[in-house]
């Protein structure tokens, strides 16, 4: 059987070749950071048709490329549920290189971290301070866990298996309000596990480094673990462990603090806050051990510990509880309905008073350093 086009006189066939002709247009920039700007944009159709999209541009007019090629490359072969969707890439008008990707309407975990931990530093009494239940961030690192497997894992052809992230932040960890997805975006610093590229650079952010990137040793993918696990610590206590409660400006200073801060033993999440499930919190320093050797091998060691963490029950959070959780988070004054209730039957509704806002309490270890200017997640003595 043949395939005609409408009205024409040519067969379908393998390798026919045709053009789209969509055209975007910038609506508002989202974010600029060292590794280009990322634009709210509408890509729209040669017929009209119009689609919101994130428009990521990497390079400035008349760039060299080639490395962009690369990484649109992988992008494009990464197809996941937790993995924010390739569209489309080229370069613009005047020749700046751009990546398109799927809009994801909400926040990162910098937004969930800012709406839990609003006032934190500074704050007269951190005891009228909410933090995020322990299920939501268990789930939420979870979800970026499976991304992170999948990537982990992802045969690219000509012995390319294996994409380690290298930059997993909470900038890079996208929630979606309306449908409760959790998507990884941003794979710039990508590269192939046992590549050269992957060996004696230093990529990503620093204060979510892992130490062997920091010496510039060989790396794996179990960077990117110890990353997440700086992620889920700073999202349970309000602290990345590696940083000073105040930030340093200068590049070599930022370096020397987290070299400094790995030489003094962590602090256990649940010995930082009051409450936190000690369980979780053991499951995190394991995540965040300084010798590679010591910590999680895979991201599916970790989904396997936290996943008995998460449905320990029997039932846990989903993708729609994280919605309802999100909405109640924003919407402070409205009463749960009991659909939501239901959704979210995993919290503690029993001993807290507001489930959605578990109290935020500082153990007396902790208060003492954080008001003697030290960074609580660091054993000082």
């Amino acid at each position: 059987m043949r395939l005609r086009l409408f009205g024409g006189n040519k067969d379908l066939a393998k390798g026919h070749q045709f053009e789209s002709g969509s055209k975007y247009e910038l609506i508002c920039r989202l974010g600029k950071g060292g590794m280009g700007e990322v634009w709210r944009a509408r890509r729209i159709s040669a017929a009209g048709h119009v689609q919101s999209v994130a428009v990521k541009f990497m390079s400035e007019p008349g760039a060299d490329v080639t490395t962009l090629d690369v990484e649109a490359l992988r992008m494009s072969n990464l197809i996941h549920d937790n993995i924010v969707p390739f569209i489309d890439s080229g370069q613009d008008s005047v020749g700046r290189y751009f990546v398109a990707m799927a809009l994801i309407e909400g926040m990162d975990v910098n937004g969930l971290r800012d709406l839990a931990y609003t006032n934190l530093v500074g704050a007269a009494d951190n005891r009228a301070m909410a933090r995020i239940p322990d299920k939501i961030v268990g789930f939420i690192i979870f979800m970026t866990l499976r991304a992170l497997a999948y990537a982990h894992n992802r045969d690219f052809g000509g012995g390319a298996i294996g994409l380690i992230h290298r930059d997993i932040s909470p900038g890079n960890i996208l929630l979606d309000e309306r449908e409760g997805f959790v998507k990884l975006t941003d794979f710039g610093v990508a590269a192939v596990q046992g590549s050269d590229s992957a060996s004696g650079q230093i990529a990503g952010k620093i204060p979510y480094m892992a130490p062997e990137v920091l010496v510039e040793d060989p790396i794996n993918c179990q960077v990117d673990i110890y990353s997440l696990g700086l992620v889920a610590y700073e999202l349970l206590t309000g602290f990345n462990p590696n940083i000073r409660t105040t930030a340093l400006n200068s590049v070599l200073g930022a370096i020397s603090e987290v070299m400094l801060s790995l030489e003094l033993p962590l602090r256990p999440p649940h010995r930082v806050i009051a409450g936190i499930d000690e369980g979780l919190s053991q499951i995190v320093v394991s995540m965040l051990e300084k010798e590679p050797r010591f910590r999680y091998k895979t991201a599916e060691a970790v989904m396997m510990d936290l996943g008995v963490f998460l449905f320990e029950r029997g039932y846990g959070p989903t993708t729609s509880s994280l919605a309802d959780y999100l909405w109640l988070l924003k919407n402070r004054d409205e009463p749960v309905p009991s659909a939501m209730r239901q959704q979210l039957r995993f919290l503690n509704w029993i001993d807290e008073e507001d489930p959605i806002r578990p109290v935020y309490q500082l153990t007396a270890e902790a208060e003492e350093d954080f008001f003697e200017g030290r960074n609580p997640g660091r054993v000082h003595s």
